[in-house]
Parts: C-alpha cells; structure tokens; sequence
C-alpha cells in the first residue's frame, strides 16, 4: 500500500499584485498588451521537505509542480483577452493520466502529476516539472510568447523543451507562418533557415547534415513549426530528440527580416515588424 499522499501548497497562486505594462519592458515590447503575472507551486509525496524536519536529498520522496504564465489584462481588442487567456491556459494543462483524463485547472494538474509519482512504487528522490510563458515580443498587433518546460521523472536524465507562440492581440487567433508570409514561401525560407541553423551550428555549407548527427529527411533541412516573431528576425527553435540526439542539445537560430524580405507581403501582420 502506497504511503498516504501529502499535498501542501505553497504559495497556491501568488499574483505579482500589480499590472506589467510591457512597453516598459525595453526592448522588442510595444503596443497594447497589458499581463500580470501569476505563480503557481504545489508539491506532495510521502517526504517532502516542508512537511518532515529529516528529509535529506538521499530520502527524499516528493513530487514538486511550478508554473508562472503571463494573466492578460488588456490587449489589441477587449474580447481578444478572454481568448488569449485561455490559449495560454490550454498549453499549461498539456497532460494527461493514465486513464487519458486531462486537468481542468493548474490545481487538478498538480494533483495527476503527484498521483503519478505515488503510483510508480519504485519512485525514488525527486520528481519536478517546471512551466513558463513569458511574453518574448510585443508589437501593436501581435505578440510572441515563450513556453517552456523542464523537469525530472525518473530515467536516464531530465526533460525540457520550448514552444513559441505568436498571436493576433485583436483576435487572440494563434498565427502561422502561413498567416504571416506570402503564399509559396517555403523554399526561400527554408534556404534561409539552412543558412542561419549551419551559422548556429557552426556548420560549413557544404557539410552534411546528416554526417554532422542530425536527422533530416532525405537529408535536407526544413524549418519547423515551432517559430516566433522577435524585433530582428523569426526566432526557430528545435528541441533535444527533434533532429539530433538528446547529448546534442536544442538549436535554436534566427532568420533576419532583411534575409526573407520579398518573403514580407505589404498587407501581413510582420510588415510594419520586420520594416
């Protein structure tokens, strides 16, 4: 019979208790967004630190949860705020138990991921889990923002891992880079993208791919989905096992506006970014 669970709640949501107003921020933040910022830490297990004076890092049994997201206060249009909202808090909540059930609130996810760690018998020391968003860019009519994730679950070493995210701040609509760039992009992108990811990598240009550890198919470069708009360029970034082995760590590089300018249509959210 597992140990009973013990759930504390430390600081169970801590508000930053006063608006951000981004554009004074520096920077690459402008435009009309308006967030608070929102903590969230729970952690439960049969030895967690608060909970017995004896707990030392080799008797350690706890699970420990800590989320900080960005709480939208204003945006581009007032019904953009509910929809911002809660795309932020659908990527929070990514999770699931074993029963494929998925959390409502940051408190039933804190709850699964403790029920996970007590279910696996042979749980030892510490498991964590970190997630964050943070607003990375803001203009007048969209805005960047970073999701990341770390932690530890057991195994051979830890997880972590980011996403950007670019939104329309007066629809809350999540942006592509469809939306964004004009129609047969791909190719001049990805030839851009190639240069920068081989810069990054400090690849020559004749090097394989391939040869180099990384895993393309037909070993040809394509950017991926996973982009965001900066103040100098579309930020990319490919995270541990998505081209290379976890050992080789993330890439992440950045193609500059000057670069994919004829990519630029006129009438696209990034024009007045990117000019």
């Amino acid at each position: 019979m597992l140990a009973r669970i013990m759930v504390y709640v430390a600081g169970l949501l801590l508000l930053a208790g006063c608006k951000l107003e981004l554009p004074n921020l520096g920077g690459g933040i402008s435009g009309p967004l308006k967030v608070e910022r929102v903590e969230f830490q729970r952690a439960g297990g049969p030895k967690c630190p608060t909970e017995s004076a004896d707990v030392t890092s080799e008797n350690i049994r706890c699970a420990s949860l800590r989320v900080t997201y960005p709480k939208v206060l204003e945006a581009g249009n007032p019904a953009a705020v509910t929809v911002l909202n809660q795309f932020i808090q659908s990527q929070l909540l990514e999770y699931s138990d074993p029963d494929g059930k998925q959390p409502a609130t940051l408190d039933e996810l804190a709850t699964m991921f403790v029920n996970d760690y007590n279910a696996v018998p042979e749980a030892m020391g510490l498991w964590e889990m970190e997630r964050h968003v943070e607003v990375s860019f803001a203009a007048d009519h969209l805005a960047t923002l970073n999701y990341s994730e770390s932690g530890y679950t057991g195994g051979a070493h830890p997880f972590s891992g980011q996403r950007y995210f670019v939104l329309d701040l007066d629809s809350g609509k999540q942006l592509t880079l469809k939306d964004l760039l004009a129609a047969g992009y791909e190719e001049a992108l990805n030839e851009a993208g190639e240069r920068a990811f081989r810069k990054a990598r400090n690849l020559p240009s004749d090097a394989s791919l391939e040869e180099a550890g990384f895993w393309f198919a037909n070993n040809l470069f394509k950017v991926n989905t996973n982009f965001g708009v900066m103040g100098n360029g579309l930020a990319f970034v490919f995270n541990p096992y998505e081209v290379a082995p976890y050992a080789m760590g993330p890439t992440e590089f950045t193609i500059r506006y000057n670069d994919i300018d004829s990519l630029i249509p006129a009438g696209s959210l990034l024009a007045p970014v990117a000019r």
